[in-house]
């Protein structure tokens, strides 16, 4: 069964339903720097990204479903780089609601080595109180796992290679 129709079967099962999408390696070209090469003062790196555009055609699409609400779940190592993620997203999605984006921020404490990979559920579970379901698009195998076993059966995860067919 190809993404578009999962997410739509999803959908017909629960009133309220909602999607969070991981930006880097998801909708975003990632680029893989040296150790130490992106700071909490690197410019223009996040900015000069290509988007994924395949993936962000078929966002567009499920954003038309009337009971799913999607939203961005991407981290950010400092306060520039969610910055250029802001004007990434207006630029190239901008059909996705900027009260929808979620970008916890490592310089400033949201997250550390530590709880990065349940940063990203926890915040999913804080909108179980609005939505039946909940679903992650990432490319990450330990967040997407961690995840998995967060949300029990509140949610369900998905690796971006699934939305590519």
């Amino acid at each position: 069964m190809k993404f578009y129709e999962k997410i739509k079967e999803i959908c017909n099962k629960y009133n309220k339903v909602a999607l969070f999408v991981d930006m880097d390696g998801t909708i975003v070209e990632y680029k893989v720097y040296p150790e130490g090469f992106v700071t909490y003062e690197s410019k223009e790196l996040f900015i000069e990204a290509e988007p994924v555009k395949i993936i962000i055609d078929k966002l567009e699409e499920l954003n038309k479903i009337n009971n799913l609400e999607v939203y961005i779940l991407s981290l950010s190592k400092s306060n520039i780089i969610k910055e250029e993620k802001l004007k990434w997203l207006k630029k190239y999605i901008p059909f996705i609601k900027e009260e929808n984006y979620i970008i916890p921020i490592r310089e400033n404490g949201d997250y550390d080595s530590d709880n990065r990979k349940y940063i990203k559920s926890e915040k999913m579970k804080e909108k179980l109180n609005v939505y039946d379901y909940v679903i992650l698009l990432d490319d990450e195998h330990k967040i997407l796992k961690t995840t998995q076993k967060e949300l029990k059966d509140k949610g369900e995860v998905f690796h971006i290679s699934s939305a590519l067919i």
